[in-house]
């Protein structure tokens, strides 16, 4: 028994360091993990995103184990002959690119040089809205653009404009809504134009809604052949036709005039119909009760609502309210015509004259359109 005991004993100590590196080699098999792809680390020193940008487009990448996609990508893009910057651009604007199948984006480069585009197009194009390489259907959105404006600068600034018009249908809304504006008078030309709105009910309201915003415009007596037609579409769409109602109870109220005559300044600048309560009360106190203008006046030339309080109406009134206490200037000068002259007209009529009558009206008038009215008269 004695000598089966130190048997056992010699055979412990023996297999005791055995054990022990067992022990060490399955613990170091099992705490160790492979080193994760550092996303936003790739994103910043690889594809050139600013930190922030990086930080925002790794969440949507968390996924990615390795580095080889979003490689193969870049290198893709390079060949292409995208530049490091508009490389970028796409990146932080529509990070998923990363995510494509290089045979994906080899075809539908292709595709977009069958329509006729030539390689630095194209990478302007990818740069702006870099899911067209992802999404064959719009290249032929993209194809028929092409077609009805006539130039890829167009379809460019357009899109640049309004993305939104690569996600909509073709034939059920677009093609339709083009044929109908056809049909209310609007040429080739006034068209492409409209594309160019923001919000533009073109690609954005339904054929059936389109419809009755043009009843809507009718009846505000917007002209269908005037420059403003486009723009009380797009104002009426915003809104909805159904508020248009309250919306012209509420410009009668403000601005003291008629029903015709608010309906008149509503035909002349649609715009009113979505400037915000608070702008119009604003600018209606000064032209009222600074400038010293009528109710019918304003509603016959409304584009004063338009224009910048601040950097536009308050310093071109002070340097009127100036030359006239100075005898400069006649009492009863036109307000409207003096406001939307352009800067330049503006100051060689109102300023660079008197130069040595009204010393300083150069540098207050500067000070004023920054928000620093002068306290006194000129000296």
């Amino acid at each position: 028994m004695l000598c089966l005991r130190r048997y056992l004993l010699s055979t412990a100590r023996v297999a005791s360091p055995l054990a022990g590196l067992h022990r060490q080699l399955l613990y170091s098999t099992t705490t160790t993990s492979p080193v994760r792809f550092a996303v936003e680390e790739f994103l910043v020193a690889t594809c050139g995103l600013t930190p922030a940008q990086a930080l925002k487009s790794s969440k949507c990448l968390a996924h990615l184990k390795s580095p080889s996609k979003p490689e193969a990508v870049l290198a893709f893009l390079n060949d292409i002959g995208m530049a490091k910057a508009d490389v970028a651009t796409a990146i932080a604007s529509d990070h998923l690119i990363l995510c494509c199948r290089v045979d994906t984006l080899r075809r539908c480069v292709a595709t977009l040089r069958e329509i006729g585009l030539s390689p630095p197009q194209i990478c302007s194009l990818i740069s702006l809205v870099p899911g067209i390489v992802c999404r064959p259907a719009q290249i032929r959105r993209i194809e028929f653009y092409l077609s009805f404006m006539g130039s890829f600068d167009k379809v460019h600034t357009i899109i640049k404009r309004n993305a939104f018009i690569l996600g909509r249908d073709l034939e059920r809304v677009v093609k339709p809504n083009i044929a109908f504006l056809r049909q209310c008078g609007l040429t080739e030309c006034e068209i492409v134009k409209a594309f160019s709105l923001a919000w533009c009910p073109l690609v954005r309201a339904e054929p059936e809604r389109l419809k009755e915003i043009v009843v809507c415009a009718d009846e505000l007596g917007v002209p269908r052949h005037s420059a403003m037609f486009k723009h009380a579409l797009v104002r009426i769409y915003a809104i909805s036709p159904e508020k248009i109602g309250s919306r012209l109870d509420f410009l009668k109220k403000a601005i003291g005039c008629s029903e015709a005559e608010v309906r008149i300044a509503v035909h002349r600048y649609p715009a009113l119909l979505t400037m915000s309560d608070d702008r119009a009360y604003r600018q209606l106190d000064f032209l009222k009760m600074k400038v010293g203008l009528e109710p019918n006046y304003i509603a016959h030339t409304p584009v004063l609502l338009g224009l910048s309080l601040t950097r536009r109406l308050v310093p071109r009134h002070f340097v009127l309210e100036t030359l006239k206490a100075r005898g400069l200037v006649k009492k009863d000068i036109n307000f409207y015509s003096v406001a939307v002259s352009t800067e330049k007209s503006f100051i060689k009529r109102f300023i660079d004259p008197y130069k040595e009558s009204a010393p300083g009206l150069a540098d207050a008038y500067a000070a004023a359109c920054a928000g620093q009215l002068p306290s006194s008269v000129l000296h």
